[in-house]
C-alpha cells in the first residue's frame, strides 16, 4: 500500500484479531484462518461485525481443503504447528450468526500453485545464505513442504479460497470479474 500510495487508507493490524476496535469500510484477513481454528470461527465473526460498517466489505483469504481433515503431522511439527486449512463449508461458521452475505467466492489454487514454484527458485537461488543461517534438516525440510505444496495445489489436495462478504443485503460487487482482466 505504502509503494502505491495508498499508506494512508490501509490500517494494519498486528495483534490479536480479538483485539480489533473502532470502525472500518474494508476488512481483510490474509493467510490468518488457518491458524485461527474452527473453534475460534464464531468470534472472529464477531469481530468483523463489530468492526466493519454497514456499507464496508470483507475478504477472507485462506488456503483450505474439499474435506474436513487435520494437518499432516509433518507439517504440524514442522512448518505451521496448530494450522488447519478448512473447507468452505466450515468456514461458513465465522459468517453464521451475523447478516453477512457471502457475494464472491473463488478459488486460487493454481495461481498459488505458480507463486509456490517462483518461492521455490528463489529459495534454491539462495540456498548458499540459506545453509548459513540454518541446519540441513531445515533447509531439507522446507525443500520438501515447498515441493509438496506446489503438488497440492496442483492436484487439488490443497485449495487457495478467497471469499468476499458484506453486511446484509449490501450488493455492492461487479456482476463480473471482467474488470480484472481488460487492460
Amino acid at each position: 500500500a505504502k509503494s502505491e500510495g495508498y499508506d494512508q487508507q490501509v490500517t494494519y493490524v498486528e495483534s490479536d484479531y480479538r483485539n480489533i476496535q473502532g470502525q472500518c469500510d474494508a476488512f481483510a484477513s490474509i493467510g490468518m484462518l488457518e491458524h485461527v481454528g474452527p473453534v475460534n470461527y464464531p468470534a472472529l465473526g464477531d469481530v468483523m461485525y463489530q468492526v466493519l460498517t454497514e456499507e464496508g466489505r470483507g475478504l477472507i483469504h485462506t488456503i483450505g481443503r474439499n474435506r474436513p481433515r487435520p494437518m499432516s503431522a509433518w507439517v504440524d511439527s514442522r512448518i505451521f504447528p496448530g494450522a488447519y486449512p478448512p473447507t468452505l463449508g466450515e468456514m461458513m461458521k465465522v459468517f453464521e450468526g451475523h447478516s453477512f452475505s457471502v457475494l464472491d467466492v473463488e478459488n486460487l489454487r493454481l495461481h498459488y500453485a505458480k507463486t509456490l514454484t517462483h518461492w521455490l527458485t528463489r529459495y534454491e537461488t539462495a540456498n548458499a545464505s540459506v545453509t548459513e543461517m540454518f541446519d540441513d534438516a531445515f533447509v531439507r525440510a522446507w525443500r520438501l513442504y515447498l515441493s509438496s505444496s506446489i503438488a497440492c495445489f496442483l492436484s487439488g489436495g490443497l485449495q487457495l479460497f478467497q471469499v468476499v462478504f458484506a453486511r446484509g443485503e449490501k450488493n455492492a460487487v461487479p456482476w463480473s470479474r471482467q474488470h480484472l482482466y481488460t487492460q
